[in-house]
């Protein structure tokens, strides 16, 4: 992590939990898929207890197809064009979830509103990580909102999905000033560093709680 910037976490958490079995996780992704690739090598690092299952991708040609390819990761395009419905779009996606057995759903720049039809399938099992510190500038325009609104402070934070957009509950945050000579592009790059530190400690504390849920409810 760059020191040459100030930042705030919260809550403070320093170590990954450890899951035995690994956690199962599928990833959706439109993008780069840099906090993707975050995951990956603390994965393969054996710091995070992660079994990455499966990539779901909209588009065919987001950076993170490669990342997926480079590691032997399972990954899928599923394009919401092809579907007559938005249901059946997103039914290919639950399929596709299932059928890798996963337990968490990672949003990880998933540029796609999901309906309450998918959010009840994985009901409190899909996170999302967005750059704000939400409640405030919610949508996909956050870091532009926050720059030309003239915010002193944003950052990033994630959150499980619920059926309003942006609104589920909060598991982590981080925070960072704006520089006056911030642009989107230099504000981007920094709220990413601290995505890629707060989305690996927000999906070992969902696991724990899955995995709490399950073995109370067993």
């Amino acid at each position: 992590m760059d020191r040459s910037f100030n930042y705030i976490i919260s809550p403070e958490i320093s170590e990954f939990r450890r899951f035995s079995p690994k956690l199962k996780i599928g990833v959706l992704a439109s993008g780069k898929g840099t906090n993707f690739q975050e995951l990956i090598d603390l994965s393969e690092k054996g710091e995070l207890d992660i079994d990455i299952k499966v990539l779901i991708t909209n588009k065919d040609d987001a950076g993170c197809i490669k990342r997926a390819e480079s590691n032997k990761i399972p990954h899928k395009i599923i394009r919401g064009k092809d579907f007559s419905q938005k249901e059946l779009f997103e039914l290919e996606i639950i399929n596709t979830l299932i059928h890798y057995d996963v337990e968490l759903v990672v949003m990880a720049g998933w540029m796609k509103i999901v309906s309450p039809f998918f959010i009840n399938k994985f009901k409190n099992k899909i996170i999302n990580i967005h750059p704000s510190l939400l409640p405030a500038y919610k949508g996909g325009s956050a870091i532009k909102d926050s720059v030309l609104n003239g915010s002193k402070i944003t950052g990033c934070s994630v959150h499980f999905v619920e059926e309003e957009v942006d609104s589920g509950s909060l598991i982590m945050q981080a925070a960072l000033s704006i520089r006056d000579d911030d642009d989107i592009e230099s504000l981007s790059k920094r709220i990413q560093m601290l995505e890629h530190k707060i989305l690996p400690h927000s999906i070992s504390q969902a696991g724990f709680l899955i995995r709490s849920n399950f073995m109370e409810n067993y």
